[in-house]
């Protein structure tokens, strides 16, 4: 019998690796980017051999916290992994239910729960892959941006990423603005920097970027909000969005973002994609 109402410790099979890997790799991003931050000033600027170091302390770091952090499956997902024979008894279903840990739904719907998640996740893979992995594409002799949000956001960051990476004293300049320091939030593009020292083309560092921290934003609003929290960031935007289903435009993918008439945004596509500090801080926040 499986024995949750006196408190008997999960089985090795209850706890899932999804919040440790997620932990580890916000972990790599943070250490290697403060120890590139701290070594290249002391080292008067990045290089090779400093963002090798920087990435290998990250590295140590995300083991740590990956061995450090605890996971454990909540009762009701130790409820549905249960073998079907094993069952609790009036008295600790009713503690569970008290306690709201025993869900009140048929089987049937309980084993079909996860049905949404599957396809929002579809559904995120679509925004993630169109978004980031056009970020910046060759198109013919042109040079061309996926989002007309990011024209100005993404040749920032380039700029960022290029003056990090070039050697300059830290903590630099403005290179946009002179006689200015740089006061930027630039951690994430302090990253890319050292990828690019050990170089790594700067548009695969920024796609792949974009790509894995997607995938943990996915996770982090799964495990915070349910379904309800990875559609709540998805698809937010106003009901601007409905004018898909004008007759004259329906299912010819009109791009509303750059529409003079509609001022649409939205947070995944307007602040997400183009503001790439919020690919660290999303997941990190939740």
């Amino acid at each position: 019998m499986l024995n949750i109402a006196r408190g008997a410790p999960d089985p090795p099979h209850a706890r899932t690796p999804g919040m440790k890997w997620l932990s580890a790799g916000l972990t790599f991003v943070n250490f290697s980017t403060v120890c590139g931050l701290i070594l290249g000033m002391a080292a008067n600027g990045l290089g090779q051999p400093v963002a090798v170091i920087s990435l290998i302390l990250g590295v140590v770091a995300a083991i740590f916290a990956y061995l450090g952090t605890s996971d454990p499956k909540t009762k009701i997902d130790i409820l549905d992994s249960a073998e079907p024979g094993a069952k609790l008894s009036k008295r600790a279903q009713r503690r569970l239910r008290h306690a709201g840990n025993l869900p009140s739904a048929p089987t049937a719907i309980r084993k079909y729960r996860h049905f949404w998640a599957w396809v929002l996740a579809a559904c995120f893979a679509i925004f993630a892959v169109r978004s980031f992995c056009w970020l910046l594409y060759i198109d013919g002799d042109q040079l061309k941006i996926q989002s007309p949000n990011n024209l100005g956001d993404l040749a920032l960051h380039i700029t960022y990423i290029r003056t990090f990476a070039s050697g300059v004293s830290l903590w630099p300049d403005n290179p946009i603005y002179a006689f200015s320091k740089l006061r930027y939030p630039a951690g994430i593009d302090l990253f890319n920097a050292l990828l690019y020292c050990l170089h790594l083309d700067l548009t695969r560092g920024l796609v792949w970027t974009g790509l894995i921290a997607s995938v943990a934003t996915f996770y982090a609003f799964y495990r915070w909000g349910g379904a309800f929290g990875v559609a709540g960031f998805l698809f937010n935007g106003g009901i601007a969005g409905f004018q898909i289903l004008n007759s004259s435009t329906f299912l010819k993918f009109v791009d509303y973002q750059g529409d003079k008439t509609i001022a649409w945004k939205s947070i995944a596509l307007s602040m997400f994609v183009t503001q790439r500090g919020l690919l660290y801080a999303i997941p990190a926040g939740l």
